[in-house]
């Protein structure tokens, strides 16, 4: 209550900045960019999404496993290249792989691939989180002291020149930007992108029922899946077209804002997908 009143009395852009200070003073567990030892074993580093155009890339891909370190994000482990790429980093950034609210579906899913990374990592990795992330429900699965799991504390903004701070980076909309963030953190030079579609709106249709939006989800580790337009993790509330679109463009121009910052930083970031919306970087 007094917490509403507040927010009502407080100009948003003080809001904000006393958000920020909370949340550096009171971080939940989560750390800056700055504090992380990022685990490195290449100068040069493929990140991989999880598009469908990934499939055809991957025999490709495993003739570089040896001299390029890896980042892989959400459920590829999954796959049998799991063990032949053998990440060093690993982005979980979606609320349903770590909120107790999680519809039923994703809890059954996140279990599968939390026990295939506690089973199969026999390499160190580092598995990053969002501040607002549970890590308990990770911790719960994930034993393996090979596994470090941290949380970083970052806050989305489109001011590039607050990125060196270690507390501020792109809208968190889209686990590839922070694979590609993490990566430029790193401080590799030359980040190669693998599996970047970003075509999930041209997926997407409307019922001409009831107006409910209708998407085919299009992986390249399993078959293509019809679902609702939901909102994670609960997966209670409908998407609309215009947030659906909103976030598509806020997703596109974080990429823009990911290439300006890896600029300024003389790191080449270069999109490698053999299918890919992305114009923000160089194929």
């Amino acid at each position: 209550m007094l917490k509403d009143i507040f927010r009502r009395l407080v100009p948003k852009i003080i809001w904000q900045y006393l958000s920020i200070l909370k949340r550096i003073l009171l971080p939940n567990g989560a750390v800056s960019l700055k504090k992380v030892n990022f685990i490195k074993n290449n100068y040069k580093v493929i990140v991989l999404g999880n598009g469908p155009s990934l499939k055809n890339d991957l025999e490709k891909i495993a003739e570089k496993a040896d001299i390029y370190d890896f980042v892989c994000v959400n459920n590829f482990c999954s796959s049998p290249y799991y063990s032949v790429f053998k990440p060093s980093m690993y982005v979980f950034l979606d609320g349903y792989f770590f909120s107790e609210k999680a519809h039923p579906m994703w809890i059954e899913q996140r279990k599968k691939t939390f026990e295939i990374i506690n089973k199969e990592t026999t390499w160190n990795m580092q598995i990053f989180l969002p501040f607002g992330a549970d890590e308990s429900i990770l911790k719960h699965f994930i034993t393996n002291t090979k596994v470090e799991i941290i949380k970083f504390n970052v806050f989305s903004t489109k001011k590039t020149f607050l990125y060196n701070l270690g507390y501020f980076g792109p809208a968190q909309c889209n686990v590839l930007l922070y694979a590609v963030y993490l990566s430029i953190w790193a401080k590799y030079k030359n980040i190669e992108i693998y599996g970047a579609d970003l075509s999930f709106h041209k997926d997407v249709d409307v019922s001409q029922h009831d107006n409910s939006l209708i998407h085919v989800f299009k992986h390249f580790n399993k078959e293509d899946e019809v679902h609702k337009c939901m909102k994670n993790p609960e997966r209670i509330e409908a998407f609309t077209m215009t947030e659906l679109m909103q976030t598509t463009t806020d997703t596109f121009e974080a990429h823009e804002l990911l290439e300006l910052y890896a600029n300024k930083n003389n790191i080449l970031i270069t999109n490698k997908s053999s299918y890919s919306l992305i114009d923000a970087y160089d194929r």
